[in-house]
């Protein structure tokens, strides 16, 4: 059965220069493998970005929707949303139903916690790669009030996700959205708690491309298994000596066999490289989490001592004031004298 799909990420300025080239086909060549650069035509907007970069866009919707709201160097500036599900799926419903999907999708997040399509950034649909999706880029913005107790449209991505399990809210949601409109679709299981990774991190961690080639090569092989319609050809045409037994039926048979063994073999290797990559990617995140926690300590250590410094130097002006009112000794001499 095939599943219903939806990712968030949070996008800081930086990491948001980044996405852009990719999401909006820009760049000559691409890391991404999976990228047909001849299907690229086929892609499609349901809402194309008016600047040629997502920061330029960003700044201009700001303006243009009057968005209130502190952004920082490390703020998160935009959300980014992919929508998908497998091939399987897509291949079944067709053309027009693909893009009726994508059309309801985009309607969904439009709609999601009032967010509003003048806030969506991008929503490009990828028909170049193996399986369609659409990334689809938005300011978080929320309903709030001023300091006068004014109504304002403000960007927040720590209030728009301000639920603690505002994911699993927001994929409940899309399901039953998504279903509404008549897609035969499943909602992943939700008992079953999975480590989220970022799609082409996956796709490395788990040595895709070679696996992948690994499974096509395995089914290139079983291709050339003799079947029912070779024997029956070879008892019409050959003779039962042992000699043509063992050249057209046996020697083949037991020739491919090995090749299948063996891809079966460099199969599994590549699939237990891909359990112990991930093994690895968590083992670096929980060392980076202690690094996060050992920095924050430290720069409380620092913001300590930086009090200490200038609470000393506030005593050292002090008394610096004090001598020259007491012995009428200038400061310069004074420190000159400490020196």
């Amino acid at each position: 059965m095939s599943y219903a799909i939806i990712r968030n990420e949070k996008y800081t300025k930086e990491k948001m220069l980044q996405i852009s080239p990719h999401n909006e086909r820009q760049k000559k060549s691409y890391s991404n493998k999976n990228i047909d650069k001849n299907k690229t035509y086929l892609n499609y907007h349901l809402k194309k970005p008016i600047e040629n970069t997502y920061l330029k866009e960003f700044k201009r919707l700001k303006e243009e929707n009057n968005l209130k709201g502190q952004i920082h160097k490390n703020s998160i500036y935009v959300c980014e949303m992919l929508i998908t599900s497998d091939k399987e799926f897509f291949n079944n419903i067709g053309e027009k139903e693909t893009k009726r999907y994508f059309q309801e999708s985009f309607n969904f997040i439009s709609q999601y916690k009032g967010l509003g399509q003048e806030n969506i950034i991008s929503a490009v649909v990828h028909l170049d790669e193996e399986t369609p999706h659409m990334h689809l880029v938005f300011i978080p913005v929320v309903n709030s009030v001023d300091k006068n107790k004014n109504k304002i449209r403000k960007i927040s991505s720590s209030e728009f996700w301000k639920e603690k399990n505002s994911y699993t809210i927001l994929q409940d949601r899309f399901y039953e959205f998504i279903k509404s409109k008549n897609f035969d679709l499943e909602r992943g299981n939700k008992e079953k708690k999975q480590k989220h990774f970022k799609i082409e991190d996956l796709k490395i961690l788990t040595n895709f491309y070679e696996t992948k080639n690994l499974k096509s090569e395995l089914e290139k092989e079983k291709s050339n298994i003799i079947k029912y319609n070779n024997m029956k050809d070879f008892a019409n045409n050959e003779t039962f000596s042992m000699k043509s037994v063992e050249e057209n039926l046996l020697y083949p048979v037991i020739t491919e066999n090995k090749l299948l063994v063996e891809e079966n073999h460099n199969l599994k290797i590549e699939l237990s490289k891909a359990k112990n990559a991930i093994s690895y990617y968590e083992d670096l995140e929980n060392t980076n989490k202690k690094l996060e926690h050992n920095i924050k300590l430290k720069d409380i250590e620092i913001n300590s001592m930086y009090e200490i410094i200038r609470d000393l130097s506030n005593k050292y002006d002090k008394l610096i004031k004090w001598i020259k009112n007491k012995f009428g000794v200038d400061k310069s001499k004074f420190d000159e004298k400490i020196k």
